[in-house]
């Protein structure tokens, strides 16, 4: 009986020989047709319509991604976002106050402002999607409530035809089970995202079937994808970073705690157990059935690596077909390949660092800022490069936050605050010792200094 682990590799007792398998489905294809419930039409996110669930999954796994992520969102939070009053000093230089109308302040007190821009920063960074909502009061005079709305439950309607408008958003924790009843999700008009606070007003006039509840969409664009944006970060899932980063450390952990001594490689594509299932007519949407019959084919190899005495052990992976131009490369079902190597303890220790960086440059985190990347050069850089580097980092968040705080902006124009309001998210700036004892300082608060 084999050992699975969490990341789809076996350890074949008595025989010494890993097995990795690489799932061969896409997560990351985007269904042609929309998901019918009732009468409601869906755009499913992901070809199994669980994609935001599977990602969060997979970053779960992973040191390097989910550290880099959780980088990312304290970057987009920066110190907050803060109400602040704008005011123009003697020389025309534009500075802020802090803002005291009892209207904004009771506002952000009432919906823990502080704790939806943090939701909002994380689902943004993650997704490139988030879904605030807004409520109205009974008598529709103003928005009393700023709501977030989680991503990975979150899924649109099909958009109008005409006007290429969503027109609803549709919530449930379900999606993943396949939802057969409009009872499993609540469903909720989406305003206008080029001009919510016109749509708004036209909705109130016409008070036709009106709830007092609306999505305002926000998404960091990205080109081709009309519904749901997809992070430049993902690549990493599919060009096989994040496979190889993750199979490395069990690996590793495989050769510790089983003293391990890998021989041979032995590839194994998908197509293998394609055939087999085919010709054995084997159902493939049996898990148990195909469990059992891969544990029938393991034992086959354990008894083949076991035959020979002097093969040394075995470590045996799936490899899939490979496209080249207008065709492709075939690939043999089972191939052998002999390693000449002896394991010393340093093991991929070239390769983990070359992926930790590749991993961090897709997600745009320059290793040195969270700590040392692996390998003999991590952690070299000056304090003075890290402050360039953390500056510039901060610098890069702002068209993040600018489309973090469009609901905001919606709530002070229909609730009628102040015309000089401005949502601001400071951020320190780190400096030395000699200009300030605590190394540190907040841009914008301060009301005397300069504009960066």
């Amino acid at each position: 009986m084999s050992m699975f682990t969490d990341f789809g590799m076996e350890i074949i007792p008595g025989t010494n020989a890993i097995i990795a398998e690489v799932a061969s489905k896409d997560l990351f294809e985007e269904p042609d047709q929309p998901i019918t419930v009732g009468d409601k039409r869906i755009v499913p996110w992901g070809e199994s319509n669980n994609l935001p669930a599977e990602v969060m999954d997979m970053i779960e796994k992973s040191e390097v991604v989910g550290t880099n992520n959780h980088f990312n969102i304290l970057m987009a939070y920066g110190q907050g976002v803060k109400p602040m009053i704008r005011q123009y000093d003697a020389n025309g230089k534009k500075t802020y106050r802090d803002c005291t109308d009892k209207r904004v302040l009771d506002f952000f007190e009432t919906n823990d402002i502080p704790g939806y821009y943090l939701e909002q920063c994380s689902d943004m960074c993650t997704f490139l999607n988030t879904f605030p909502e807004i409520i109205l009061t009974k008598d529709l005079q103003e928005v009393y409530s700023l709501r977030h709305k989680e991503a990975v439950y979150s899924r649109y309607g099909v958009a109008d035809p005409r006007t290429g408008n969503i027109i609803y958003h549709y919530y449930s924790a379900k999606w993943k089970d396949g939802i057969s009843s409009p009872d499993d999700m609540v469903c909720t008009d989406v305003l206008n995202k080029y001009n919510p606070l016109n749509d708004l007003q036209n909705r109130l006039a016409k008070r036709s079937k009106l709830t007092p509840r609306f999505i305002v969409p926000v998404n960091f664009p990205t080109p081709g994808k009309v519904y749901y944006s997809r992070p430049p970060f993902w690549s990493i899932f599919r060009s096989g970073s994040y496979d190889f980063s993750t199979m490395i450390w069990e690996f590793k952990k495989a050769l510790l705690k089983n003293g391990l001594k890998i021989k041979y490689i032995i590839y194994v594509s998908d197509k293998y157990w394609d055939q087999i299932f085919r010709e054995e007519k084997i159902d493939t949407n049996n898990p148990e059935a195909i469990k059992a019959r891969k544990e029938e084919e393991l034992k086959k190899f354990k008894d083949f690596i076991a035959a020979d005495k002097s093969s040394g052990k075995g470590l045996m992976v799936l490899k899939k077909m490979v496209a080249s131009g207008s065709s492709a490369i075939e690939e043999k079902y089972i191939t052998i390949e002999t390693i000449k190597s002896e394991l010393k303890g340093g093991e991929f220790l070239e390769d983990s660092s070359e992926v930790s960086n590749m991993i961090s440059y897709a997600m745009s985190v320059h290793p040195n800022l969270i700590g040392s990347a692996p390998g003999k050069s991590g952690g070299t850089m000056s304090g003075t490069d890290k402050r360039e580097l953390f500056m510039i980092k901060s610098a890069l968040m702002k068209p993040y936050r600018d489309r973090l705080l469009k609901p905001l902006y919606l709530v002070k124009q229909f609730n009628k605050w102040p015309a000089d309001l401005e949502f601001v998210v400071p951020d320190f700036e780190f400096t030395t010792l000699d200009k300030n004892k605590s190394g540190k300082q907040e841009v914008i608060q301060d009301p005397n200094q300069e504009d960066k």
